[in-house]
């Protein structure tokens, strides 16, 4: 028979299930948002903190009253020098009282390159705590 510590099968399957959850692991970030968007006839602005980023999408403490799904323009003001990054269609994937997260579209070659960059300053900057990797190896 063979026995295994509850507390390493618990951390383990916790640290697999966290890992399977994104396609690409986000990275801390603070810099500013805008975003806009039709819900209906109606129109939806606001201004929030982007709170962690990857290639694949962004959290953003702000309020929507977007609902799920819908689709919403963002300005990423990503301090690099250059003027804001503007992503159209991305898709609200979750909403709580005061942040929500998206879903980037395709992006071009130019915007990839743009936030791999931004992703890698911060990667390094982040990388003395004790957290995991912020890419996933496939």
């Amino acid at each position: 028979m063979k026995l295994s510590h509850p507390a390493l099968k618990i951390n383990s399957q916790k640290a697999h299930s966290l890992l399977d959850r994104r396609y690409a692991e986000r990275v801390p970030i603070r810099y500013r948002v805008s975003y806009s968007g039709a819900e209906g006839a109606r129109i939806v602005t606001g201004e929030g903190t982007l709170k962690d980023l990857s290639k694949t999408g962004c959290k953003i403490l702000g309020m929507t009253t977007s609902s799920l799904g819908s689709s919403l323009t963002l300005l990423l003001y990503l301090e690099d020098g250059q003027a804001p990054m503007c992503l159209t269609s991305v898709t609200v994937s979750w909403i709580d009282r005061v942040s929500f997260s998206v879903r980037f579209p395709k992006l071009s070659a130019e915007e990839r390159k743009r936030l791999q960059e931004v992703i890698w300053k911060h990667v390094s900057l982040s990388s003395l705590d004790d957290r995991r990797t912020a890419f996933r190896i496939v």
